[in-house]
């Protein structure tokens, strides 16, 4: 296991596993461990960091089948489902994650400059999960639960283990990272986040950056959403770089600042009901950035 990751047991079931800072493809993962099998909470970007992953797992579990839950379909998160699937474990994912990983990999050469993805084909088969379900690893149970409504994506999940006062939130939440809202819908997010609250977990998982106080998190992620919404709301013609100067002020310690330029459009586009014209916004981004983002993964 390298350096760059952090395993973090959160009770004696359940394991957080972080990869600092938590900037692009730098997402956070996790475990939870019954008496017979282990429920693995999202993999990495690239095949080598999920093979990491895989190798954490083993050293805390060791001979036990591993199943993982894709919280969404975005590929740091998506990735290395296939190393599961092909030790005979299942993968479970929404509908709409399931159409986003089958119609990969998605690495986006025209954003991001990187070379090192091995081996991250989708797997072949999946189970979908269209309601709560119970996940039994033996002699303890953890939820895997559809959000209600489009938020990141429009096929988010969560996981909660009661037992432990868990949740393994994904994207939902970021700490200490600027959020990326391009393929969700940020009121729906905003409505997903109080349905978090509801949950008044000991311990969050958050989908990228450090594991912080469950209230704090939230209320950052959600103090956000609202400062996009609320900026362009009454301007038909805002202007972006102003607005994503100040973004960059009020937030001035967050990963990825660039990521503000294309929240900014997709907050205007759908406040105006407007559709979010994907090459524009990543344009956007992009030239925020100074041109291709070069990733450290």
């Amino acid at each position: 296991m390298s350096a760059e990751t952090v395993v973090t047991p959160l009770s004696a079931h359940t394991t957080a596993y972080l990869q600092p800072p938590g900037g692009w493809f730098r997402n956070n993962a996790g475990w939870f461990t019954g008496e017979d099998r282990v429920l693995l909470v999202d993999t990495c970007a690239t095949e080598r960091r999920s093979r990491w992953l895989l190798d954490a797992v083993e050293r805390s579990a060791p001979g036990k089948p591993v199943s993982v839950v894709l919280t969404h379909g975005h590929g740091d998160h998506a990735n290395g489902a296939r190393l599961v699937a092909e030790s005979g474990g299942a993968v479970m994912v929404s509908p709409e994650t399931d159409r986003m990983v089958s119609s990969g990999p998605h690495t986006f050469p025209s954003a991001f400059v990187y070379s090192g993805w091995g081996d991250i084909q989708p797997p072949r088969d999946v189970e979908i999960v269209s309601q709560r379900t119970t996940f039994d690893a033996g002699g303890r149970t953890a939820e895997v639960i559809p959000l209600a409504t489009t938020a990141h994506t429009g096929g988010d999940l969560v996981v909660w283990v009661p037992g432990d006062g868990v949740l393994f939130s994904g994207d939902l939440v970021f700490s200490g990272v600027t959020p990326l809202a391009v393929h969700g819908r940020i009121s729906g997010w905003l409505d997903a986040l109080r349905a978090l609250e509801e949950f008044e977990a000991r311990h969050l998982v958050p989908g990228h950056g450090p594991i912080t106080a469950p209230a704090e998190a939230i209320g950052a992620v959600s103090e956000y959403l609202r400062w996009l919404l609320d900026s362009v709301t009454a301007v038909a013609q805002p202007d972006f770089a102003v607005l994503e100067r100040e973004g960059r002020l009020r937030w001035p310690d967050w990963h990825d600042q660039e990521r503000h330029a294309a929240n900014l459009r997709v907050a205007h586009a759908e406040v105006h009901g407007r559709p979010v014209e994907i090459g524009p916004v990543m344009a956007a981004m992009i030239e925020s950035a100074g041109g291709p983002i070069a990733l450290d993964i």
